[in-house]
């Protein structure tokens, strides 16, 4: 079943393997209200989110050590997991952002990631949640 936070302001799943890259995102979202959960590898996220607070997002780097982010995307929509979920990449392959979004990310974005439209982007996947646009598997 899933789980509000405490005081009900949304979740925001970063999975990235670079502390660095981890560590500004989420001081990013932390400013702007978001609980924050950093994972190293989509298998630990995958270990953690059993139960995932009912409105949050995924922030998931493209090259993961073992499962990509886009197979972490996968693998959660084969549990019934239909968090909106944004893939940040440094690879530009147009090819690769339209598989991506044909597989219904929320968004693709090439780094370096200007902060504004990744706020941008993370807030239009949220208000998919609210508006009832995200609510099951497709």
């Amino acid at each position: 079943m899933p789980r509000n936070t405490a005081d009900d302001h949304p979740t925001i799943y970063i999975v990235d393997p670079d502390v660095k890259h981890c560590g500004s995102v989420s001081t990013l979202m932390k400013r702007l209200g978001y609980h924050v959960e950093c994972h190293s590898s989509a298998e630990k996220f995958l270990e953690s989110v059993a139960s995932p607070a009912t409105k949050a997002c995924v922030i998931s780097e493209m090259e993961l050590p073992g499962m990509s982010g886009l197979d972490l995307h996968t693998a959660l929509r084969e549990r019934q997991i239909g968090l909106p979920f944004v893939i940040l990449t440094s690879d530009s392959d147009v090819t690769r952002a339209v598989g991506a979004l044909q597989r219904k990310v929320a968004d693709y974005m090439v780094k370096p990631v200007v902060e504004r439209r990744l706020i941008r982007r993370v807030r239009n996947a949220l208000r998919k949640l609210d508006d009832g646009r995200v609510k099951a598997i497709d």
